[in-house]
């Protein structure tokens, strides 16, 4: 199966492919090299890992995925507050965007990590979402912020109907058991 082009995307390009259709072992520094650089690219290159993202998750965007959550895991040290907020923000605006669902869940999913309560305004309309798998994204990341999302949910859930309305009812549920992180 063939990887995504990268040749417009010199960090991603900088990782090993895939040997025998499996995830190549990746050398620390160079994957710190990778999130450093992608960091001092700001937006421009954040978006541009995003938009390599394909829809369906085949393993050809393996790479994008990997540097994703590479940027995750760096920008959740507490030291990194700035590029914590940029990433957390990127991540929120394009999940709130127009890119296929199934891209802007797994954004959601890398954002549970980052969140902060300042995000909780925006996270609501997407838990109310149409399209179930993007709501309980969503959904998830409102847990994870915990209390600090309970009052904007408890007041969205007064006009929510039908799937939304159980949404934020299981959201809720879940924050009350201390579902947040």
């Amino acid at each position: 199966m063939p990887e995504t082009e990268t040749k417009n995307n010199p960090v991603l390009n900088s990782l090993p492919d895939l040997q025998d259709g499996r995830m190549p072992t990746i050398d620390p520094k160079l994957a710190n090299e990778a999130v450093q650089t992608v960091f001092t690219g700001g937006k421009d290159a954040i978006t541009g890992v995003i938009g390599s993202l394909r829809e369906v998750d085949d393993g050809t965007d393996w790479k994008a995925r990997f540097m994703l959550q590479a940027l995750v895991i760096a920008a959740g040290n507490p030291d990194r507050d700035a590029p914590r907020r940029m990433l957390a923000t990127i991540l929120l605006d394009e999940a709130a965007g127009s890119r296929p669902v199934p891209i802007r869940s797994f954004l959601l999913a890398r954002l549970r990590l980052i969140a902060d309560k300042d995000m909780v305004a925006k996270l609501i309309p997407l838990a109310g979402a149409d399209h179930p798998q993007l709501a309980d994204a969503a959904a998830t990341v409102l847990v994870s912020i915990g209390t600090p999302a309970k009052e904007s949910l408890t007041e969205a859930l007064k006009s929510a109907q039908g799937r939304t309305k159980e949404v934020f009812e299981n959201a809720l549920a879940q924050i009350a058991r201390g579902g947040g992180l």
